[in-house]
């Protein structure tokens, strides 16, 4: 077959780091093309992607104005909308380019961006959807108020996601909000779990230290990452032994009102200060030797739909402590591979981190088994085979019942907007 994969993220201030989009982008690219299909992969200008098999194609894309005819008109758009139709115009264009010279028969966005707001199901190749996660569903986890503006975004992208031909989910969990969000039925959306690759991390000697317990945390500091527990916590987790460190690696958000950082350095006494460091944002060789060098990760998100850096720790055989959350309990199963823990709940977290140092050899054995489900699991071969049987033949769809998160949060009076 011949696909086209669109990678929505911007690129990292660093220049070489980056979220799970791109990582499934890439990953599965390389895993098609390997198989013998057509692959395009689908940048914005100035991403430094990683090394892709040889024989994929990447393509960059900008922002591209609209004709003039159409400029009136879009004079009455939000900016941020208008600036992402200029990248989905560039995008449309590129793509039926692509179709004329030599044939496309699918290409797949994410929902993240609304970059398939241009292309419809009356597009030449289908259009299919992704689902990673939404900007709604990102804001209302981040506790974020929405303006009138942030309410344009959101339409914007609920149309471009209504455009697609088939849907696509990594976890059952994402599948049952997104569908409650945007009221598609669940059988038009098949789940297919993400691509990943422990070759990176075989790699490396594993040398989890045996004279201190360094935890690690991955990913945003905000609070749908349980920045907020953490901060609740942190006393409490350093108390548990005194040979306990804690590294985040990850961006800062920051803002007047919530730096958390900022608040758990101010939580903490000068010696517990000592055991905490803020590495922000790694490239992505650097991050995958501190996987192999941390004794624990802990992963207390509030809400998650299939983490890539939960599947990193898994590749690297380190211990899981996560939180009994969305997608998190499809890839860990209590006590056999990890361990979980309600994400509001403190004690159980700490209660978790003291299993895990008096049980050793228990949490070695967990990190294997979550190793072996995961090379079965989430293969990329198996992964860009299930996907081409997809684009294919349509959807098959999985069911299961349930609250999702929307209906949880509406219980809560906290209901997106």
């Amino acid at each position: 077959m011949k696909i086209a994969l669109i990678n929505s993220e911007y690129p990292s201030p660093s220049g070489h780091d980056h979220g799970g989009i791109a990582t499934y982008t890439y990953t599965l690219a390389s895993a098609l093309h390997q198989q013998g299909h057509r692959v395009h992969v689908f940048i914005r200008e100035g991403t430094v992607p990683d090394r892709l098999a040889e024989g994929v194609k990447i393509h960059t894309y900008n922002f591209k104005p609209p004709r003039s005819s159409r400029r009136i008109l879009n004079r009455f758009q939000d900016g941020i909308v208008q600036w992402e139709l200029g990248h989905a115009r560039d995008i449309r264009d590129q793509l039926n380019a692509i179709y004329a010279r030599e044939g496309l028969d699918v290409a797949e966005f994410p929902d993240y961006g609304g970059l398939s707001a241009l292309c419809t199901q009356k597009s030449p190749f289908k259009v299919v959807i992704n689902f990673h996660t939404p900007s709604r569903i990102v804001d209302m986890l981040n506790n974020t108020e929405p303006t009138s503006q942030r309410k344009k975004w959101y339409r914007y992208e609920s149309k471009a996601v209504s455009n697609a031909n088939l849907y696509r989910s990594p976890s059952i969990a994402m599948r049952d909000e997104v569908c409650d969000l945007f009221k598609i039925d669940k059988s038009k959306v098949t789940v297919i779990r993400n691509p990943v690759s422990t070759v990176p991390f075989d790699r490396i000697r594993k040398n989890h230290p045996r004279n201190s317990i360094d935890i690690l945390f991955a990913g945003r500091i905000e609070q749908r990452k349980g920045a907020g527990l953490i901060l609740k916590t942190i006393r409490d987790i350093l108390n548990i032994s005194p040979k306990i460190h804690m590294t985040f690696a990850g961006e800062t958000v920051s803002d007047s009102a919530n730096n958390y950082r900022t608040a758990i350095e101010r939580a903490l006494n000068q010696e517990q200060r000592n055991r905490i460091w803020f590495l922000g944002a790694l490239q992505s060789q650097a991050l995958s030797v501190l996987y192999c060098r941390s004794s624990v990760f802990l992963f207390p998100s509030i809400f998650e739909n299939a983490p890539y850096a939960l599947f990193e720790a898994i590749a690297a055989k380190l211990p899981v402590i996560a939180s009994a959350s969305g997608g998190i309990k499809e890839i860990i199963d209590h006590n056999r591979t990890g361990l979980l823990f309600n994400y509001d709940n403190a004690g159980e977290l700490t209660g978790c981190l003291s299993d895990f140092i008096d049980n050793q050899k228990h949490s070695k054995e967990m990190a294997e088994a979550a190793y072996v489900d995961l090379t079965r699991n989430h293969a990329p071969e198996r992964i860009a085979q299930e996907s081409i049987s997809f684009y294919q033949s349509g959807q098959s769809g999985i069911t299961t019942t349930g609250g999702s998160l929307i209906e949880q949060k509406s219980c809560e009076s906290r209901k997106i907007r």
